[in-house]
């Protein structure tokens, strides 16, 4: 069932020692995490001032354009979309990754994939990884309702017992081009992501697949930049600065924000205001560069 499987909480220091290739299995070396939502020129300002600071991570160097396709799953209850308020936050989510060789190319999916459960609450994160390929992961979803076996792993076992919650099922898809970046030996990992698009869920996809999705599985769009901060440790004298004039957005949440657009009530907060809808012209998922660092 699956590759290695990681399990982390803030706790734990060890930095990971392969982390340019998103299927590495390492500890989670990150206790802070922070997160903002940018106009485009407050994204300019911030990648400026960092510039200097940090190296750009490229996956796959003959396509260095990066993207993210995350379906997240819930129950026909909204088990997951209704946590948050009084308990933990707790998503059960399939990640794939795309490159592209330009931001105009096609992005086509790596086969690189996993499975994810991820607890939040507050600035505790608690989070079991599990890589596997596409056919695999369609299998697990495909025989979920067998729950754990005696020769699983207490990782895997846990995911198991999760996809096997009655009605658990893919409820929605997002979609984004990602820029990351790291400093201070790994110890600074920061991600922005753009054209946050939320999608109806769609097949996990193999390696070589086109990635972004149709205009009929779109739902609507995010115009602000989601920019994400994880550091161990106190927050570095160089970044600070950068952060003082953004505006902290502690409470958003992709899957809560996509659940929302689908007609599901959520308390989501202002950053509702700024959702579009899915227009009818023209690619959904049209690519705008961000600034070079």
């Amino acid at each position: 069932m699956g590759g290695a499987v990681e399990t982390s909480t803030p706790s734990q220091k060890a930095a990971s020692q392969n982390s340019a290739t998103p299927n590495s299995a390492t500890s989670d070396p990150f206790d802070h995490e922070l997160r903002y939502l940018l106009s485009h020129g407050e994204m300019r300002r911030f990648l400026n001032a960092i510039a200097a600071r940090t190296a750009i991570e490229i996956y796959d160097p003959a396509r260095p354009i990066s993207y993210t396709r995350t379906t997240y799953l819930d129950t026909d209850d909204l088990t997951y979309f209704r946590t948050g308020d009084a308990a933990p936050a707790r998503r059960l989510r399939i990640r794939e990754y795309a490159f592209a060789a330009t931001p105009k190319d096609a992005p086509i999916l790596s086969g690189v994939a996993f499975v994810e459960l991820k607890e939040h609450d507050g600035p505790a994160r608690r989070k079991v990884r599990l890589a596997a390929s596409p056919d695999e992961i369609a299998q697990m979803l495909a025989d979920r309702e067998a729950g754990p076996s005696s020769n699983m792993t207490a990782g895997q076992a846990e995911l198991a017992r999760e996809l096997a919650l009655p009605t658990m099922a893919p409820r929605l898809a997002t979609w984004y081009r990602r820029l990351c970046l790291t400093a201070d030996a790994r110890r600074i990992r920061i991600t922005l992501d753009e054209n946050l698009t939320f999608c109806r869920p769609q097949p996990i996809g193999d390696a070589g697949s086109l990635a972004a999705p149709r205009d009929r599985e779109v739902i609507a769009m995010f115009p602000a930049r989601v920019l994400e901060i994880k550091h161990s440790g106190e927050m570095p004298f160089w970044l600070a600065p950068a952060l003082e004039s953004l505006q902290p957005a502690d409470s958003f949440s992709k899957f809560r924000m996509g659940m929302t657009a689908l007609g599901h009530p959520g308390e989501v907060g202002h950053e509702a205001d700024g959702l579009a809808p899915a227009a009818t012209t023209s690619p959904l998922f049209a690519i705008g560069s961000f600034v070079a660092a």
